[in-house]
């Protein structure tokens, strides 16, 4: 809990009105009413006498266990980052679970260590055994980043919780969990603070965040695609479905997105019709794409978005060992393991890795 509703909680729990409070302490009753409503804090004066009136200590009154700036957020998940890699992601399960145990209200935490553990899953290219045990951690760090205070958090961890009961076909919870979710709002308020920066001057300002805008509404688009894809060819419409993947490639050009997306949808056609000949083909463009950057300095979408330093890092190393692992083991690829091709692709790869 926040300071302010602290104060305002245990003083209704003892029993005392905002003007004993105020008494006591030697301040104004509207200073207490002040601080309740959150537009003030207390001086750090009285914090130990309002602390000892209220019988808590000072960590809650404080919320030094709950309450984290974006700036710690970021340290404790770089370090869990860097622990990952030098020591394994059950090493940093290890240091993530006990930061959330020494803040276990502090949503953004639990939101941000939850994504992180979620990747670094993705990218180990470990058993799937072991897999689904690092998953189940996960789902029920989302599970507890729900019951936070921010609505933006809860909502974008209900929809990772809803995504995994999805894929464990669990149907009726994930209906539950949708059913809470909030609708998506009509308007954005990010375009309307595009003109104010525009009308006040600040053009650097509002281009960046137009290109954020940009950058997010490609995001939506190429997803919506491919979920068109994959509903067309549930549906027998291969035809249909076809054609939304060349228009899906198309927009990825458009949007100047990594060369990795625009095949995408190719990709789930030729696996779903079985299609050797173009099935190869793709997988052997999709593996060299790892090793290609996404240039986003050099679009003229996203040039101001994000600095030279980090537009042209190439992903391979990261995310080349999932894409192997996943063509030497996913049932959808079974039709291709008696090609001597599917098998050179991917040990020619591999080697690429070493």
């Amino acid at each position: 809990m926040p300071m302010n509703t602290v104060i305002r909680e245990k003083r209704k729990e003892l029993g005392l009105t905002q003007e004993q409070v105020a008494e006591y302490l030697g301040v104004s009753a509207p200073a207490v009413n002040r601080w309740e409503k959150g537009n003030t804090c207390p001086d750090i004066t009285l914090a130990a006498a309002l602390a000892r009136l209220l019988k808590v200590d000072l960590n809650m009154l404080f919320c030094f266990r709950e309450t984290l700036t974006q700036q710690e957020v970021n340290n404790f998940m770089n370090d869990t980052a860097k622990e990952i890699e030098k020591n394994g992601i059950g090493a940093g399960f290890a240091m993530a679970e006990s930061r959330i145990q020494e803040y276990p209200n502090c949503g953004a935490l639990i939101e941000g260590m939850a994504m992180l553990l979620d990747g670094s899953i993705i990218m180990a290219g470990i058993p799937e055994e072991e897999k689904n045990s690092y998953q189940k951690r996960v789902g029920a760090l989302y599970e507890q980043a729900m019951d936070c205070d921010d609505e933006k958090i809860r909502s974008r961890a209900g929809y990772m919780v809803a995504s995994r009961y999805l894929h464990s076909e669990e149907y009726e919870k994930a209906q539950k969990i949708i059913d809470r979710l909030p609708q998506q709002e009509a308007l954005d308020k990010n375009m309307l603070q595009v003109d104010l920066w525009k009308e006040q001057g600040k053009f650097e300002e509002a281009l960046k965040l137009a290109e954020k805008k940009m950058l997010q509404q490609s995001v939506e688009v190429l997803g919506c695609f491919w979920k068109l894809i994959t509903l067309e060819l549930e549906l027998g419409n291969d035809e249909n479905a076809g054609r939304l993947a060349e228009k899906a490639r198309e927009m990825a050009e458009i949007y100047d997105t990594w060369g990795y997306n625009g095949l995408i949808g190719l990709q789930t056609l030729a696996l779903r019709q079985q299609n050797v000949e173009e099935s190869l083909k793709l997988i052997e463009q999709m593996l060299e794409q790892a090793f290609s950057p996404w240039k986003m300095n050099e679009s003229v979408l996203y040039h101001e978005l994000y600095p030279e330093t980090v537009a042209n890092v190439s992903v391979a190393e990261k995310i080349l060992p999932p894409l192997l692992a996943a063509l030497e083991s996913s049932p959808e690829f079974d039709f291709l393991r008696p090609y001597k091709e599917f098998e050179r692709l991917i040990e020619k790869y591999r080697k690429r890795l070493q």
